[in-house]
């Protein structure tokens, strides 16, 4: 028998009425990633105070995770300074006020245990040559600036490192490679791997180093020496890490005249790292809005651009969420995005993406970060043997047994919990994904705040850490008891019955049962003082066919008053009063 149910304002959300492959899913697999900053502490930390820089990182992630976002670029190393335990660099000065000085705690790996409870992945986003503002004398002698000046160079007002300098690139790799060794990271993002500009003042190393190579090709050889170097170390160390970069918006690269000056300020030919396989992903700074306007470039072109150069590697457009032209745009961009087949998008940065609907809806289910399927194409084996119980009133206790390492050696680090009211459960579809858990555990409890049937259908799939999704477990199934006592109590003719909160006294479910097809008008109306009927909200306006039929009040906002529940079916009209008390 056909069982439904239908909600006030959400019925275009439920997935029991959605077809599998519609136009209006948002994509099951993709980056969404925000830039977590923590130079001058501009998203964290805020204060000295150790146990409110945990409370407020803590509260950051799960912030992040309540908007289904799965990805945190967290800047580790904002100017030569370490926000993790770090065997060449000090302590940065704003977790306790003193360079150098230790916090005893640490934030990075605590970041780290803090997402991968909810699933998401953490890249180290590491500023590579830019270490520090020339106005700020570094309180540490570990400070690059200190133990190197020889290194250093002064640009508009911030130190850089001569990438020029052989000594100062394998410094650098060194820095990196600790920290790749040293903590779970899923990923590192460079920042700042470029020039500052064609006038940097190089002399002295270009003399050293340069041989007879032209300046400008020197530069390049420079930047690229180090991406080439830093990626094959850290994938030697570990190969399943994922090392990306930010570059600059608008992409630069030999091949293309109009871009050669950008190419010639900064060094920095992304489109030829993607080329030569140097880089898992980019998240190129398209830092513009949509359309040219007063020269700036428009954000569809460049995202355009960027997808014809991502050589089957990953690209996350990076979004200015701190511009307000960009900001009161970014669900539009996000379909930019989404259009141009890109594999996910980014945000700078943390404390810009808070404004209430801000992303619109866009960001409404739950998203896997894609698998690259050039370090791991292998998925996991299905869990078995799932098992599903309705414990209290609305709340279902799932237990499954993991499934044995597949032929790569691969377990399951993380399972998909699915929910629909239907039998058939289609696994691409997003809006049946309620939940990513850590494979630590075999159990989930699930609580339906607001049902949506009689009868609940679950699966559970695996995914590796390549982030490989294994097929689903067998479908198992639980009913809501209170909802089949209200469909077991109808009698074989058109009736209603209702169920009601014991906590507000107001109505949660209706239950009616249809012996033919027939025009169905479900509505509550309240009563006004001088006897006259308002309508207060509409259920149900369509024809419904012979079946039993259970709509949830859960989204309704009762006022105090009296109301009546109507239902119109054919030429039958059947009304039940209540009188809600707040």
């Amino acid at each position: 028998m056909l069982t439904r149910l239908l909600l006030l304002a959400a019925i275009p959300l439920l997935p029991s009425i959605l077809p599998a492959q519609s136009s209006l899913l948002p994509p099951k697999r993709e980056v969404r990633a925000v830039w977590l900053a923590t130079t001058a502490g501009l998203d964290w930390p805020k204060t000295v105070d150790t146990g409110e820089q945990q409370a407020s990182l803590r509260k950051i992630v799960q912030y992040l995770k309540s908007a289904n976002f799965n990805t945190i670029f967290f800047q580790a190393r904002a100017r030569g300074d370490a926000y993790y335990r770090s065997r060449y660099e000090p302590w940065a000065e704003n977790l306790t006020g003193v360079m150098g000085q230790d916090p005893g705690w640490d934030p990075l790996a605590f970041v780290i245990t803090e997402a991968h409870r909810y699933g998401m992945e953490v890249h180290a986003w590491i500023n590579v040559f830019k270490v520090r503002t020339t106005q700020n004398v570094p309180g540490s002698p570990l400070h690059p600036t200190r133990a190197h000046p020889d290194w250093v160079v002064p640009y508009a007002g911030e130190y850089w490192l001569d990438p020029g300098i052989p000594d100062a690139r394998t410094y650098l790799i060194n820095v990196v490679l600790d920290m790749v060794g040293n903590y779970d990271l899923d990923g590192i993002n460079f920042d700042y791997m470029r020039y500052p500009g064609n006038d940097f003042a190089d002399g002295n190393s270009y003399r050293r180093f340069g041989g007879s190579m032209d300046r400008d090709a020197w530069r390049l050889q420079n930047v690229t020496r180090f991406v080439t170097e830093a990626y094959d170390r850290a994938i030697l160390l570990k190969p399943m890490l994922k090392v990306g970069s930010s570059p600059v918006g608008v992409a630069a690269t030999e091949g293309e005249r109009e871009s050669r000056l950008q190419l010639r300020n900064y060094s920095q030919d992304a489109p030829a790292w993607l080329r030569l396989r140097k880089q898992d992903y980019v998240s190129p700074q398209v830092y513009w809005d949509l359309g040219e306007s007063k020269g700036d470039p428009d954000f569809a072109h460049l995202v355009r651009r960027w997808r014809n150069f991502s050589s089957g590697r990953h690209l996350y457009p990076g979004i200015a969420a701190y511009k307000p032209e960009v900001a009161e745009e970014i669900a539009v961009q996000i379909d930019t995005a989404r259009q141009n087949r890109t594999d996910g998008q980014s945000f700078f940065r943390y404390e810009n993406i808070l404004a209430p609907g801000l992303l619109g809806t866009r960001y409404r289910t739950l998203a896997n970060v894609p698998p690259m399927p050039w370090k791991d194409a292998i998925p996991p084996l299905a869990p078995t043997h799932l098992a599903v119980s309705e414990v209290s009133a609305n709340v279902f206790s799932l237990e499954w047994i993991p499934s044995a390492p597949a032929s790569d050696g691969d377990r399951a680090r993380y399972f998909n919990i699915y929910r629909s009211t239907s039998a058939e459960i289609d696994i691409n579809n997003p809006y049946f994904l309620i939940a990513v858990t850590p494979a630590q555990s075999n159990i989930f409890t699930d609580t339906v705040k607001v049902p949506t049937g009689v009868t609940y259908h679950y699966a559970v799939a695996a995914l590796d850490k390549g982030n490989n999704e294994s097929s689903p477990s067998g479908v198992a199934s639980a009913s809501i008891r209170e909802m089949l006592a209200l469909k077991n109590r109808l009698p074989a003719s058109t009736s209603l019955n209702t169920s009601f909160s014991s906590v507000t006294g107001t109505p949660t479910l209706v239950a009616y049962r249809l012996e033919r097809r027939t025009p169905v008008q479900l509505s509550i109306y309240r009563q006004l003082a001088d006897g006259r009927d308002s309508l207060y909200a509409t259920l149900i306006n369509e024809i419904q066919g012979n079946a039993t039929y259970v709509v949830g009040l859960g989204r309704i906002a009762f006022k105090s008053g009296r109301y009546a529940i109507r239902m119109r079916a054919g030429e039958a009209v059947i009304e039940q009063q209540f009188v809600v008390e707040r």
